[in-house]
């Protein structure tokens, strides 16, 4: 490989790293009780915070520098469902549905499910890898939703919210439940990393919730977590609005050019 194909597959691999780490950390919290535990449950959801990021960078890196290639695009795949699919899954497992052991194992099932669907069909239906919008939600979002959720309701002063039981977890559970149906169906959806008026605001929102907690600000972290939860869910709302309206504007400026042709 070629110096310009190894810098972003390096990339693509600390995103792996990220996401591995998130379940590991993930396994530990569950041998934990109390505080330490919502400590390493804080942690596994910024890592797979941090996966995102660097998930979103190394295919703009790959452009910027004409380094792309077919092993970087295939090791993505794997990336996305380790740190996207299978990581979310386990911080669900850890977190909830505790006193309900069949739902505690069906819904991060279904999780897991829906995002080797979601990547296969990705793979298969889709040529441009995601360049000209998405079939489906991406899975990166329910990622986002998981880990921003739990580490709200891990941190002080959120902290007194439980995943297991009440309204919280069950606008939680809902939301899941919404974005794993989502995630298969033929909705398109814009790529926000290829728009770097939207993905740069990203990148400073979850460094800035790496150093608010490093340093133990947790009241301002959870504060930033809620906007980039908000952010989130006004994507899924006006996503599949906003590529109808580009291909309305695009079909509508094909038909004025054929018209001054003819």
């Amino acid at each position: 490989m070629k110096w310009r194909q190894i810098l972003p597959t390096t990339v693509t691999l600390m995103a792996m790293l990220a996401g591995f780490l998130s379940i590991l950390v993930t396994v530990e919290g569950i041998r934990n009780f109390g505080a330490e535990a919502g400590r390493l449950y804080r942690w596994a959801a910024l890592l797979i915070m941090l996966a995102m990021i660097l998930d979103g960078i190394d295919g703009n890196l790959a452009r910027w520098i004409k380094g792309s290639s077919e092993f970087g695009a295939e090791l993505d795949t794997y990336v996305d469902m380790t740190a996207f699919g299978i990581s979310p899954a386990i911080l669900i497992f850890a977190v909830t549905l505790q006193s309900e052991p069949l739902w505690r194992v069906a819904l991060p099932s279904a999780v897991a499910i829906s995002g080797v669907v979601r990547l296969a069909r990705f793979k298969v239906k889709d040529p441009l890898r995601g360049q000209g919008g998405y079939a489906g939600l991406p899975i990166t979002v329910n990622a986002a939703w998981v880990a921003l959720f739990v580490f709200i309701c891990q941190t002080p002063p959120l902290n007194r919210f439980s995943l297991n039981e009440g309204k919280v977890a069950g606008l939680f559970l809902a939301g899941i439940f919404v974005f794993i149906i989502l995630q298969v169906t033929s909705l398109r959806y814009p790529k926000p990393t290829k728009k770097a008026a939207l993905f740069i605001p990203c990148v400073i929102l979850v460094a800035l919730l790496l150093v608010l907690t490093l340093v133990r600000a947790y009241d301002k972290a959870s504060r930033v977590a809620v906007i980039m939860l908000a952010l989130g869910m006004i994507y899924v709302v006006i996503g599949p609005m906003f590529v109808k309206s580009v291909a309305i504007h695009k079909a509508r400026k094909a038909a004025r050019t054929r018209l001054n042709e003819e």
